[in-house]
């Protein structure tokens, strides 16, 4: 394992890795204040460093690590009945979703991720509009898509969230159950790839740095959650997100050599 960490060392320069590290702490603290979308975020960066194929197992590492303390974090707001209403459906998804990313190529790859990433943006605003009153029933029919995306993709988790607010979770009670989710996701997505041969040693030990660089990001979103009344930028960040879901598309497009 030492000489994989090695290799990511050599493979990229010190300033490289200085933006890996500030991209991890900074999607992670907005992560930890907002709930959702810190994946989404830390992919876009990662995407034209690592490669498209990588960003996802690498992600499912880092991620893995990061939710592990934001996990403990947040520890207080962990709801376990709205976390096994959601995770006894969407689990089997996760591990379909993940089959299936192990065999795709790369350029449909970077085609799923991009147009997930742009059409979740009107269906949030869509489902957001509604303000329906959730039960456990319609927990545990959201975690069926839930499971197979989360499984196949990055940021599934924003289509839970008019989910999670109709069934009255909100504050750190919503961040302790994501939490709780995305590491059993995550966790799941990391043994699904690493026994299809998708996510090798070396992609392995860049997944635990970019991990070890979010938990201060964790820690100082905590802080800001409890101490400081929150206000998401929402606007911001689906521009982020449609831009990020642009330069999947885009460099698909050029895979297929529908561009030059």
């Amino acid at each position: 394992m030492f000489d994989d960490f090695l290799q990511v060392y050599e493979r990229f320069d010190a300033l490289t890795l200085t933006l890996i590290a500030l991209a991890a702490f900074g999607t992670a603290m907005f992560h930890s204040i907002s709930g959702f979308a810190g994946g989404l975020l830390l992919a876009i960066v990662l995407a034209p460093l690592i490669g498209v194929k990588a960003v996802v197992p690498v992600m499912a590492v880092a991620l893995l690590v990061s939710h592990t303390s934001r996990t403990w974090v947040f520890r207080r707001g962990f709801d376990r009945q709205i976390y096994w209403w959601i995770m006894r459906t969407g689990f089997p998804g996760i591990i379909l979703g993940a089959a299936i990313y192990s065999f795709l190529p790369v350029d449909a790859i970077a085609v799923i991720l991009g147009l997930f990433l742009i059409t979740m943006v009107p269906l949030r605003r869509l489902m957001s509009r509604r303000n329906l009153s959730v039960g456990s029933r319609g927990l545990a029919t959201i975690g069926v898509p839930f499971g197979v995306l989360s499984g196949s993709t990055i940021g599934a988790g924003m289509m839970l969230a008019p989910f999670m607010l109709g069934a009255g979770v909100v504050g750190e009670r919503l961040l302790g159950t994501m939490a709780a989710i995305a590491l059993t996701v995550n966790v799941t997505k990391a043994v699904v790839f690493g026994g299809m041969a998708v996510l090798d040693p070396s992609l392995t030990a860049a997944g635990i740095l970019v991990g070890l660089f979010t938990i201060p990001g964790n820690v100082a979103g905590h802080w800001v959650v409890t101490h400081t009344p929150i206000r998401v930028h929402i606007i911001l960040l689906e521009a982020v997100i449609v831009t990020g879901g642009c330069y999947f598309v885009w460099s698909a497009l050029r895979g297929f050599g529908w561009l030059a």
